[in-house]
């Protein structure tokens, strides 16, 4: 039987969408409503800028990196998921997709090399809002309009979710692009709370949900991967083998 992932029964699946879905209503709230809180600008800066360099240096290790953190355990992975996927990684494997022509809708060829357009995105869209977050919060750049940036932002990251349900847009250039407004979104939407809240504990709650949206685009990630796995004609390669 097909893995509950696929079904998107998998609760891991439903409960990092609904936490996502709540985070991202909750901070359409603290804008619209602001509680009057105003704490100091250089701490909460410094503090809430760190922070959200540090998860996108780490979003660009792992999207650099995809096999080490492959290491650590998944959401919704069955037994026969992990022996599918190590089955896989016997086979010849570059940017962490099976040279499969199913998956030619993941990569981006770039010359001679094989990248993965979802990691690639996420990577340019992390490099870019470093440079946004030093710009903003250590050198003093306001853009104003938090209302606006919050809910362009938020936009940007719901479209980055959802990329991999509509089929139109399954494709390299696609996955590119989405991935990548998607890590912009979030700078634009952190940038509006703090413009519009000024609190270090509203900042550093959106940087904490950053994390759990970006582990809920790789939980979508993986359900796409596994749907396309399931309809490849291998036998080896199929996840309800047995």
């Amino acid at each position: 039987m097909i893995s509950k992932i696929k079904n998107r029964r998998d609760p891991a699946l439903i409960f990092l969408t609904l936490a996502s879905t709540f985070g991202l209503v909750l901070s359409l709230l603290f804008v619209g409503y602001p509680p009057v809180l105003g704490d100091d600008w250089t701490f909460r800066s410094l503090t809430a800028g760190s922070a959200f360099c540090a998860v996108c240096i780490l979003g660009i290790f792992a999207a650099l990196f995809p096999h080490s953190c492959s290491k650590m355990p998944s959401f919704g992975k069955s037994n026969g998921d992990q022996e599918n996927r190590s089955l896989i990684q016997e086979k010849n494997l570059r940017a962490h997709h099976p040279l499969c022509g199913n998956y030619s809708t993941h990569v981006l060829h770039i010359g001679k090399r094989r990248l993965c357009a979802t990691c690639t995105g996420l990577s340019v869209g992390a490099f870019g809002a470093i440079g946004g977050t030093i710009m903003n919060f250590f050198g003093g750049f306001r853009v104003g309009a938090p209302h606006v940036l919050v809910l362009i932002g938020g936009l940007a990251v719901i479209a980055g979710l959802l990329q991999s349900a509509l089929p139109k847009l399954s494709n390299g250039y696609a996955r590119f692009f989405f991935s990548m407004i998607f890590v912009a979104g979030c700078f634009l939407m952190l940038v509006g709370l703090d413009e519009a809240v000024e609190s270090i504990t509203i900042d550093l709650f959106f940087v904490a949900l950053s994390i759990l949206l970006i582990m809920t685009k790789i939980a979508f990630s993986q359900l796409d991967h596994l749907a396309t796995c399931s309809k490849c004609s291998m036998e080896s390669c199929r996840p309800d083998r047995k």
